[in-house]
């Protein structure tokens, strides 16, 4: 069987990327039967890119809910388990910077143009305050936290997920300046070329994860919880900010 390409977003560098997706990937291959092999481009552009083309079979995004993909009739069929994500405008510890409005016109670190918690949330909230700030793109949320690790921009726009467990792993720590409303987490999503029939068997394999002792040892090694059901109904707020940026 011709393994279905399964399409990560840039979220961070493509090796820590494969660290991760690679343990989940194989686990679900085991389980379903159906062969999955990671695949992503260098960049959060180069790989919407590969989206725009149908080049995923499966995708763990949520740039699909920008409306120049609506044609493409991507679905959703799980999410990362957990809370709800939310951006977090963060500064380093020891910033003077306490508010949204002391951002203005300060350098302020986003992932990319295209990230929805990393950007279009944020751009929403500092419109709405009248800041207006430097924007530095730095490639993926990893990018946004070195850049002000090393202290070359005076904020970095992350999900707050990533936000923590960035902090844990540098050892460092931020002040988070501006916390979102919360939103559903990143959704796996199908195309429609995929059977109705694989569809099922992924879908079963990934909600059933999280209760699976054969995942456990995967589980922790990733520090995930797992996959919960969704659909397309629970990312209509995702929608309705991505329009409010004209996305």
């Amino acid at each position: 069987m011709v393994p279905l390409i399964f399409g990560v977003l840039n979220q961070q560098s493509p090796a820590l990327t494969a660290e991760r997706w690679n343990p989940i990937l194989h686990y679900l291959t085991a389980v379903s039967g159906v062969p999955l092999v990671l695949k992503m481009g260098p960049t959060v552009d180069e790989t919407n890119a590969m989206m725009a083309r149908s080049v995923f079979d499966l995708m763990f995004t949520n740039h699909n809910f920008q409306s120049e993909f609506d044609g493409i009739g991507y679905r959703v069929i799980a999410r990362w388990a957990g809370e709800p994500i939310r951006t977090v405008i963060a500064a380093s510890a020891d910033s003077p910077v306490r508010h949204l409005r002391e951002l203005e016109g300060k350098a302020v670190a986003f992932p990319s143009k295209e990230a929805f918690v990393g950007y279009a949330v944020p751009l929403v909230a500092l419109r709405s305050a009248r800041v207006n700030v430097s924007e530095v793109f730095a490639g993926n949320q990893e990018g946004a936290m070195a850049q002000l690790k090393a202290r070359r921009v005076d904020a970095a726009a992350v999900n707050s997920r990533f936000l923590s467990q960035y902090a844990e792993r540098e050892g460092v720590k931020f002040r988070e300046i501006y916390v979102s409303e919360g939103f559903p987490e990143l959704a796996v999503i199908v195309h429609p070329r995929v059977p109705a029939a694989t569809v099922d068997k992924l879908r079963r394999a990934l909600i059933g994860m999280a209760d699976d002792p054969a995942a456990a040892p995967v589980l922790a090694r990733v520090k995930f919880r797992g996959f919960a059901p969704a659909s397309d109904r629970d990312y209509d707020g995702v929608r309705r900010v991505y329009k409010q940026t004209g996305q």
